[in-house]
């Protein structure tokens, strides 16, 4: 089970706070969760603190009852900024994480290389922003643990490839894994989760299970307007300014 607890990590912008000014939530084993909202709402952030990768500056986030830092083996951070070293072969990645993990399994990584189409000969900084994307889903994937924590990681990557990768991690999940996905692609998506969380200036804005949402007949993206504010009718706005400036 994951608790998050008064988490906050903020930063200073043009004299106002921004960042994860406070969260607080649990999710239990086996849930698949969205960590939705726009840019700069504190997606990254969230996920990065929860995995120890940045120092909150208030509140904990715990894997049963642990902070991440203590468990290094149980879980898998994967974002589409890429965490692999681009002077190392796709092969040769696979060896250092093999060495490094516990819980990595060279087979999957290879089975996922495969699904994706890449070389292992390949050096990681000649490949494409796509294909480099691709490395980091097919070795963060690879590690076989209880939490996958995945910032943005189908950036860089088209319609078919995110369809199919999340077909595939559908096939490949026994169930009790438990996945924090914070992504823009919300048709891709829509389906696959169980619970949205929606972040808006830092904080959560709406927590939400997914099937109750569809008894609504709402989408994610008609959930996710109103909790964030947003106006579908606001470029209005701007075409009536232009026209009265033509008067």
């Amino acid at each position: 089970m994951i608790e998050v607890k008064g988490l906050r990590k903020v930063y200073r912008k043009h004299h106002r706070e921004v960042g994860l000014l406070g969260a607080d939530f649990a999710i239990p084993d086996g849930q698949i969760v969205g960590i939705l909202g726009e840019n700069g709402a504190g997606k990254t952030t969230l996920l990065r603190a929860m995995a120890g990768l940045l120092p909150a500056q208030a509140g904990q986030a715990l894997f049963d009852q642990k902070p991440a830092a203590a468990q290094y083996e149980r879980i898998s951070y994967i974002t589409g900024e890429g965490s692999y070293f681009p002077c190392l072969t796709v092969g040769e990645y696979g060896q250092f994480l093999d060495q490094m993990h516990p819980a990595f399994d060279p087979a999957r990584y290879r089975e996922f290389l495969a699904f994706f189409a890449l070389d292992p000969a390949d050096r990681i900084d000649r490949l494409s922003t796509g294909q480099r994307a691709r490395v980091e889903l097919a070795a963060g994937f690879a590690k076989r643990v209880d939490y996958y924590l995945m910032d943005e990681p189908f950036l860089g990557k088209d319609a078919f490839t995110r369809k199919d990768f999340i077909k595939l991690m559908s096939g490949t999940l026994h169930g009790q894994e438990t996945i924090l996905l914070s992504t823009h692609y919300l048709d891709d998506v829509e389906h696959f989760l169980d619970r949205a969380i929606i972040l808006h200036q830092g904080r959560v804005a709406e927590d939400v299970m997914m099937d109750s949402l569809h008894e609504t007949g709402e989408t994610l993206l008609d959930r996710m307007s109103k909790a964030c504010g947003w106006d579908p009718g606001h470029y209005l706005t701007f075409e009536d300014d232009e026209g009265a400036d033509r008067t």
